[in-house]
């Protein structure tokens, strides 16, 4: 009879040698379809006359590198009513296809596309409004990026008005931040609402302190405002989006590196209106999206000025790795370090929440393990290398074999996290696995459940008969506070008979075909593996 006997010792020591590899990562010049940012599509949408989305056109959106729309929807018929259910139900269908062409939207109400006649409703209606659209927004969080602020004054922009003051009074201002406090509070706690200028936000929340980075994503209703610019480049002033550029720059640009940043062009102003001025304030004012419907010239002349491209990649994030660092070896039940270094390109950073996942896929199972990270996206900062260094805490379950590495971004939301289309891609070269909206790292990382152990215990076994015929016996102390799992070597669990009697356990292995075997071992933390030989 052929006894063996099992200690960690050895392998401990063997843990202190593990050694690591560095990869260098290249980095993508090409156009990245990511989800919340880009490029935009205007559509809206009117009372009088309900023009629903089109999924045809809805998919050609994806297909050709886009994946926001606005849809402003328009309330002109009821001014003085409740929404129809009629119009709530179309807005779900819209919504529904927005979904299923994998895009997301920036949502926004009005009464008014103009300012003659009746340009609002009054703060009275509004609320009621906000409070039927409320379960759509709920409903509709997953595909909703962003939402405007709206209602109030033709377009919603909160300037011409019926009800809220031309020449805002603190009375005014107090009507219009309670039509905001309402939004904010049908709005799901994970999305944030845009105002369409800086003093607005300034004059409703009664302060012009910018918010700061320990309040950014902290929840609080004025870490949930943006901003949008509906006349970017079109004057000295964006057309009164600025009433003092000297103070209002300085805001902006410290505001939007945590809050979401976008809008359109409405006229060619040159020089102004060209690239110089437009990549700087893009950069500088950390822009997420912008329209590409409008205004056309001014879109044309970025094309003509050889910035378009530029612009294209840039809106929103655009996160690259550099480098890693990873270990060659790794044990179950323990904490594997890794070490990232990733340069955020583009104009400003994520703003919904978002969770970075590190993916070790078996390489003859392919069976995955999705393990969270602590990191936090949304402070990748734009224009700056971030290194991130962690140490992953490895489940104990995990099968002994070989594991490729990945990085995944997936939407935060159940119902889209497991859609690659709403992954987030990272600007390198030879990464993207498009099929399941991976980011493959390029390492191979070797994991032996022998090597795991969390604490200093020493476990000691004797198992025979080596090899085994029709059982395998087990001896060792406190077996009664011991967990035994059988595996093959590919990693498949295996159900069969153990047997506890007094200090051993007997493992029935009449039905293992010749081969070799891994049984597990668990107890008060410490962790052990023995491997056998069944022959017959």
């Amino acid at each position: 009879m052929k006894i063996i006997m099992i200690t960690l010792g050895l392998l401990l020591s063997y843990l202190g040698s593990a050694q690591t590899t560095t990869i260098n990562y290249s980095p993508s010049t090409a156009a990245i379809t990511n989800p919340e940012r880009g490029f935009y599509r205007h559509t809206e949408v009117h009372s009088t006359s309900y023009s629903a989305l089109d999924q045809n056109t809805l998919n050609g959106y994806r297909t050709n590198n886009t994946t926001l729309l606005l849809r402003v929807f328009y309330l002109e018929n009821f001014i003085n009513s409740p929404i129809s259910s009629s119009y709530l139900s179309s807005m779900q269908s819209d919504f529904n296809k927005i979904r299923t062409a994998g895009l997301k939207c920036i949502v926004r109400f009005a009464y008014s596309d103009n300012i003659n006649g009746a340009l609002d409703a009054s703060k009275a209606q509004i609320l009621s409004h906000i409070l039927q659209i409320k379960p759509l927004l709920i409903a509709n969080e997953d595909i909703i990026a962003f939402m405007q602020a709206g209602f109030i004054g033709s377009w919603g922009e909160w300037y011409y008005t019926d009800h809220f003051g031309m020449s805002p009074t603190t009375t005014d201002y107090a009507n219009r931040k309670e039509v905001l406090d309402a939004l904010l509070a049908a709005l799901p706690t994970s999305r944030m609402i845009q105002i369409r200028t800086p003093l607005l936000k300034q004059k409703t929340f009664l302060t012009t302190t910018a918010l700061t980075t320990a309040q950014a994503f902290n929840g609080t209703n004025i870490a949930r405002v943006g901003h949008h610019n509906d006349c970017f480049l079109a004057s000295s002033t964006d057309f009164g989006t600025y009433s003092n550029t000297t103070s209002e720059y300085a805001y902006l640009d410290q505001e939007t590196k945590y809050l979401p940043m976008g809008g359109e062009t409405c006229a060619v102003n040159v020089p102004r209106s060209e690239c110089p001025t437009a990549v700087y304030e893009l950069q500088k004012f950390h822009w997420t999206y912008m329209n590409l419907d409008y205004n056309a010239s001014v879109i044309s002349g970025f094309q003509s000025g050889s910035c378009f491209a530029d612009i294209k990649n840039k809106l929103g994030y655009r996160y690259e790795l550099i480098n890693g660092n990873y270990p060659q070896f790794a044990n179950s039940g323990t904490l594997m370090p890794i070490t990232l270094k990733i340069k955020n390109s583009g104009y400003s950073t994520i703003v919904n929440p978002r969770t970075v996942y590190l993916v070790l896929r078996n390489t003859m199972t392919n069976q995955e393990y999705s393990l969270p990270m602590s990191t936090n996206p949304r402070f990748w900062t734009s224009g700056v290398e971030t290194t991130i260094t962690e140490n992953i805490a490895l489940p104990c379950s995990i099968i002994s074999g070989s594991y490729r590495l990945f990085l995944k971004l997936p939407d935060a939301i159940a119902g889209l996290s497991t859609r690659p289309e709403y992954s987030i891609q990272l600007a390198n070269t030879g990464t993207w696995e498009s099929s399941t909206g991976l980011n493959n790292l390029n390492h191979i990382v070797k994991i032996d459940p022998s090597l795991g152990v969390n604490s200093n215990e020493k476990i000691q076994w004797v198992a025979y008969p080596i090899p085994a015929k029709d059982e395998l016996i087990i001896e060792g102390s406190e077996i009664e506070n011991c967990h035994f799992t059988l595996f093959s070597t590919l990693g498949q669990k295996i159900t069969t008979t153990f047997t506890l009697n007094a200090n051993k356990i007997t493992i029935n292995t009449q039905n293992l075909s010749n081969g070799i075997y891994i049984i597990k071992v668990d107890k008060d933390g410490a962790k052990e593996t023995i491997k056998f030989i069944v022959n017959r």
